[in-house]
């Protein structure tokens, strides 16, 4: 695949992911092969990371003493973001057994993989295998929404080149002095149980974007961004009066919305008792339609949100969860 590529798949996968600036040409060129590339190697950073854009942009990305970046193409972040850090030939894979390059090539192989070679006596995996650093410790198992991640992406790249899971492997089945991917101390995830769920994750199809899970922190980007806005047009006919209904205790008054308000001025005015919480609900459920054009995966969540408090309107899906988040904010 070519920078441009990946990004296409991740994109019809349905992937979240941020772009490390320089990604698309950082690599290692001049210091060995690259390719024919044959599958996909999962590795874990072998440290939880409380910061994951800031450990994908700085160490994977730069490389540590005796190990220049880019370590990986792909990182996974706690919340299942994958960050693109290199693209070409990167210090991930290092030595590794031959025999197991040939069985991911065939993809004639069953159970886990045990290789006999490792990095000081086996094969440049570099040229052979994309790679993505999990970021978590391997010493307990990854988050969910990391192993969902995960799958997808495995997904997306079995999808572009017609493989099957049988080319992902754990860089503990390609080189025989590692362990990772880990689920304890010392212990490598049971690879052929990982296969299975990558396979089915490829067989159910890529993911649309209106299925991406937004997270607790997306929801207030976007929703911080719609508060903001001076005016969203939205496309809903006047309230009549047999919508009101007492709030806070007091009467509620004859005022009447119409297209064109501020989102803030809305809220505000049920805070003051002009209007009911389940009126706004109503009339954020209305605000749609601009984000369909959008994609929640392979935005970036602070552009999203601008674009969003300049759009005419919301899709259902983010609308709903926007007006939840407004009426946790009224119920404090």
């Amino acid at each position: 695949m070519t920078a441009t590529q990946v990004v296409l798949q991740l994109k019809k996968w349905g992937l979240k992911y941020v772009e490390i600036p320089g990604w698309a040409t950082h690599n290692r060129e001049g210091h060995g092969a690259w390719g024919p590339v044959n599958g996909f190697i999962w590795h874990h950073t072998g440290a939880d990371v409380s910061d994951a854009k800031t450990y994908a942009g700085s160490t994977l990305y730069n490389g540590i003493s005796g190990l220049p970046g880019p370590l990986c193409h792909f990182s996974i972040g706690l919340d299942g973001t994958v960050y693109l850090v290199g693209w070409g030939r990167a210090n991930h894979a290092g030595g590794g057994d031959p025999a197991v390059l040939q069985h991911v090539i065939n993809e004639d192989y069953t159970g886990q993989l045990h290789p006999t070679l490792g990095n000081a006596n086996g094969v440049d995996g570099n040229a052979h295998f994309y790679g993505v650093e999990i970021q978590y410790s391997g010493s307990h198992q990854m988050a969910a929404a990391q192993y969902a991640a995960a799958r997808r992406l495995s997904a997306a790249i079995l999808d572009f080149h017609g493989w099957t899971e049988k080319s992902v492997i754990a860089h503990g089945e390609w080189s025989s002095d590692k362990w990772d991917p880990g689920y304890a101390p010392g212990k490598i995830m049971a690879m052929p149980a990982v296969r299975a769920d990558v396979k089915a994750t490829l067989d159910a199809g890529p993911l649309q974007e209106d299925d991406v899970a937004l997270t607790d922190a997306d929801i207030k980007k976007i929703a911080a961004a719609v508060w903001a806005a001076d005016s969203i047009p939205a496309a809903r006919p006047p309230v009549n009066n047999d919508d009101y209904y007492k709030a806070d205790g007091k009467t509620l008054n004859n005022t009447t919305w119409t297209p064109g308000y501020s989102l803030q001025t809305a809220v505000e005015g049920v805070r003051k008792g002009q209007q009911a919480v389940g009126g706004v609900a109503a009339d954020v459920a209305h605000v749609k339609a601009a984000v369909d054009a959008l994609s929640t995966g392979g935005v970036d969540l602070d552009a999203l949100a601008a674009k969003v408090a300049a759009a005419p309107g919301l899709t259902d899906a983010i609308a709903e969860k926007v007006a939840e988040k407004l009426a946790a904010r009224l119920a404090e």
